[in-house]
């Protein structure tokens, strides 16, 4: 799939392992890059792959310093 194709909710919920709802709860509050369009959120596959980067680094950094 490319990176640049449109994930609708569900597609990102079954990509993360995550409700829909817990998707559709990020989306409304910033949390995870996110496009609406309409009434509907769409996400960038690319954007999702640098996000979850991002994420895993600040885990792995935190990890290292023992910080909470």
């Amino acid at each position: 799939m490319d990176q640049d194709t449109l994930l609708n909710v569900k597609q990102v919920a079954q990509y993360l392992q995550l409700k829909e709802s817990t998707i559709y709860s990020w989306a409304q509050d910033g949390k995870i890059p996110a496009i609406k369009i309409g009434r509907t959120w769409r996400f960038r596959r690319s954007d999702l792959n640098a996000w979850l980067e991002r994420h895993l680094k600040g885990e792995a950094e935190v990890k290292e310093t023992g910080a909470a």
